[in-house]
């Protein structure tokens, strides 16, 4: 499969989602996240997706002291704002324009950048006009300490608003065979703008439902008849359906980042498309 196009970028089309080595089950240590994050640049990942709330900014400090000036140029570091942790465990919403605008000098500053590739607002604060918050990203773009804004957790129609200040270089969302709200009316138009949409949580949200989806007996079977692994089907039922989908899963084993990798190179036919469609 070919390499897929985001912020400017031709990348690898499976990225790494930095959020599961912090937020879910046990936490990896700095030691066994680090390595993990210098194996998948060395193995091909040009996508790290993190942002500050994950590990209350633990996760950029973690890809900031695990890669080198020459590794950060050469992928693209993608992280968010927008998102707070209260006392350290709780998740609010702090899009004010202030919020965003001091959270990116930490975000710079743990991540041992100079300018952010991809700054995605984390999410919708209806406390803040959605344009208010916008244009405080539109002006860090403009002072050069981000090169392209990305949204997150965005419907179509916010999107639409958001493409009325800025120039959207990426959606990302929750997306998997159980999650689909967004093939209605989203990824159609986002196809057709050719906007890259990464895709958070494809193989499920959380270590419970990852389990039910890729252990689900219908999906094993294909996946068995086919000689892949169930999360590679799923990855793949992904890729090969939105030519601008870039899924970004997490994992804190090589195996599993490998074996996701390997999902880019599966092709699929119309009637094994039409058999994930038809499962969940």
């Amino acid at each position: 499969m070919k390499k897929r196009v985001l912020a400017g970028r031709k990348i690898h089309p499976i990225g790494l989602g930095a959020m599961a080595l912090e937020e879910y089950g046990e936490k990896a240590t700095e030691g066994q996240a680090i390595e993990l994050f210098r194996f998948a640049v060395n193995s091909g990942i040009e996508l790290i997706d993190t942002a500050d709330a994950y590990g209350v900014g633990r996760s950029e400090t973690l890809i900031g002291k695990a890669l080198t000036e020459a590794q950060k140029e050469k992928i693209i570091i993608a992280t968010k704002a927008g998102c707070i942790r209260m006392l350290g465990v709780l998740w609010g919403k702090d899009c004010s324009p202030t919020h965003i605008k001091e959270a990116i000098g930490e975000s710079l500053q743990r991540l041992g950048l100079k300018k952010i590739s991809l700054y995605q607002m984390h999410t919708i604060d209806f406390r803040v006009p959605l344009k208010e918050s916008l244009l405080a990203f539109k002006e860090l773009q403009d002072a050069g300490l981000v090169e392209h804004i990305g949204v997150s957790n965005f419907s179509l129609k916010q999107v639409k608003e958001a493409q009325e200040v800025i120039e959207v270089a990426s959606v990302q969302n929750n997306f998997n065979l159980t999650h689909k709200n967004d093939e209605k009316e989203l990824l159609p138009y986002l196809t057709e703008k050719k906007i890259p949409y990464l895709p958070y949580f494809p193989l499920g949200s959380g270590r419970m439902y990852v389990i039910k989806l890729l252990r689900d007996a219908r999906l094993m079977k294909i996946a068995d008849e086919l000689k892949i692994t169930s999360a590679q089907l799923a990855l793949a039922w992904i890729l090969n359906k939105w030519p601008t989908a870039i899924p970004i899963p997490g994992t804190k084993s090589k195996q599993h980042l490998l074996e996701n990798m390997k999902a880019a190179e599966i092709e699929l036919s119309p009637d094994i498309i039409k058999k994930l469609d038809a499962l969940f």
